[in-house]
């Protein structure tokens, strides 16, 4: 898989599903796969539904934070679990 399609596979599927979680292709145990990381389980249990096994010859495999069940317990937490790649401490 070249970089061009692996991002354009990306693209369609944050088009498909939205883009408040994070994508990625990367080899998995079965494959390579589409790896979607989202911000709570309510997020995730969304995109499950309606996102298919596989998805361009890739298996499809939704994570999220055990600790986060809703957007509430996002906002409670206070802290965004992205913010470390929009701002990263040079150390």
């Amino acid at each position: 898989m070249t970089p061009l399609e692996r991002d354009n596979i990306i693209l369609e599927a944050a088009l498909e599903w939205g883009a408040d979680a994070m994508y990625d292709v990367q080899p998995g145990t079965l494959g390579m796969t589409l790896y979607i990381d989202c911000l709570c389980r309510e997020d995730a249990t969304y995109i499950r539904q309606k996102a298919p096994m596989m998805f361009y010859d890739l298996y499809v495999v939704v994570t999220y934070p055990t600790h986060i069940l809703t957007y509430a317990d996002l906002e409670q937490a206070g802290e965004d679990p992205y913010a470390a790649l929009y701002d990263p401490k040079l150390i």
